[in-house]
């Protein structure tokens, strides 16, 4: 029992003991200094400076070069084919004015030899009554000169009869000879008005005949179909086989197209925002998918005049001159160059953001030490339509003003950031240099 109790004494011992020990450990061991949480760190961005100048505006869309004109070859007679151009074949060039084919044309050529004979004695018909007509007049002068005496040497006796008493009969004599004098003048004036009319009957139908060798002669040329242009044969079915001589064709039925080589054509539909600025004659250039460096410089010839209510576009045409070898429907990316903003501030669109619903750009507001800045959110009024990658800002900003231009998702209202290097260049590409 004793040595029961002399052990828990013991263990209490060593416990207080321990204890004490311990105390003293925590006692002289120094304090750790206070935990203070980091503010936020300033963004890396980098900032470009607000301009204000003469802003250019293009329109970037993607478009189909298609040639600017077609020609159906066919023939406006038909028959059967008398020749064939060689190189009537698929994918081939050929030349402008270049005999395409020609049908059969040897009745025509009958019809026209037997006409030209038809006009010659038609022309022998008229020259015998222009002959006629001349004699005719002649006849007529010298009846009417006759009639002219006549009547002088009737005057002269009915003065001699009622003066000196001659004797009548010799007055009635020179009366019977002037009627029939002037009668003979009524025959000479009807055979010259007989003459003249024969003339014009054979006029008439030397002209007729003329008109009709002119028609005999237009059918003949439309025997022969001739390349309007230089372009490319395409046949009328895709795998077709070409025209070839021998084969009838019906009138007016194509045997093909010849595509345009020397022109492209793009129609395209614009946004009505940025269709603003576009005229003709303005510039243009296309630069094909499938020809890596191939530029094509070309001109807008026509902007249509209504706005497409779904849409809300317009329907522009552009020719580019010189194919560079490229077919027709060639993908491409075009560039349609407006009429410049005179004066008017441009923003990268890289420096705006979405915030809200609306556009937000961020301005350097107040600068601390070691290249950290404040931004202020700035909301902004943009115009309608794209500028060269970037936006016109009608409000919100000022020339001079400097706005975030990287990393601009990690950047809010109030925020602090750190701008990187040295500072960018003061243009931004949209203005151009000496503005």
């Amino acid at each position: 029992m004793l040595r029961t109790l002399t052990h828990i004494l013991f263990a209490v011992s060593l416990l207080a003991i321990g204890g004490w020990g311990a105390l003293k450990v925590v006692e002289g061991r120094p304090l750790a200094p206070e935990r203070t949480l980091p503010g936020p760190r300033p963004v890396p961005v980098e900032s470009v400076e607000v301009l204000r100048g003469p802003v250019p505006r293009t329109v970037e869309l993607q478009g189909t070069l298609a040639a600017s004109r077609r020609f159906l070859v066919a023939s406006e007679l038909g028959g059967r084919i008398a020749a064939v151009h060689p190189s009537l074949r698929p994918g081939q060039i050929i030349s402008r004015g270049d005999l395409l084919l020609r049908v059969a044309s040897e009745d025509l050529e009958l019809q026209i030899v037997a006409q030209r004979t038809a006009i010659q004695l038609a022309d022998a018909g008229a020259e015998a009554a222009r002959k006629d007509r001349a004699r005719a007049e002649a006849g007529l002068a010298l009846t009417e000169e006759s009639l002219e005496l006549l009547r002088s040497e009737e005057q002269r006796w009915k003065t001699l009869v009622a003066e000196s008493g001659v004797e009548r009969a010799r007055y009635d004599l020179a009366r019977k000879q002037t009627l029939a004098a002037a009668g003979s003048v009524e025959e000479a004036r009807a055979r010259l008005e007989t003459a003249g009319a024969a003339v014009t009957a054979a006029g008439l139908e030397v002209q007729l005949g003329f008109e009709q060798l002119a028609l005999l002669q237009s059918r003949l040329e439309r025997c022969a179909v001739l390349a309007p242009f230089e372009g490319r044969f395409v046949p009328a079915v895709a795998g077709g086989t070409p025209p070839e001589v021998g084969q009838v064709l019906a009138p007016g039925v194509p045997v093909g197209a010849l595509v345009d080589v020397g022109q492209l054509r793009l129609v395209a539909e614009v946004h009505e925002d940025d269709v603003v600025g576009l005229a003709l004659g303005s510039g243009a250039t296309a630069a094909p998918l499938s020809r890596p460096g191939l530029v094509l410089e070309g001109s807008i010839t026509a902007v249509g005049a209504e706005v497409r209510p779904i849409t809300r576009s317009v329907v522009v045409e552009a020719i580019f001159e010189g194919s560079g070898g490229l077919p027709s429907g060639s993908a491409a990316s075009v560039t349609l160059r407006a009429a410049p903003l005179p004066d008017a501030i441009w923003l990268d669109e890289r420096c705006i953001a979405s915030r809200g619903g609306g556009p937000v750009a961020y301005v350097l507001v107040e600068a601390y030490p070691e290249g950290t800045s404040r931004v202020e959110e700035r909301p902004l009024v943009l115009a309608p339509g794209a500028y060269d990658g970037g936006r016109v800002i009608r409000a919100g900003l000022k020339a001079g003003e400097r706005v975030v231009a990287s990393s601009i998702q990690l950047v809010g209202d109030g925020a602090l950031v750190q701008v990187l290097g040295p500072e960018p260049a003061a243009r931004s590409g949209a203005l151009g240099d000496g503005q």
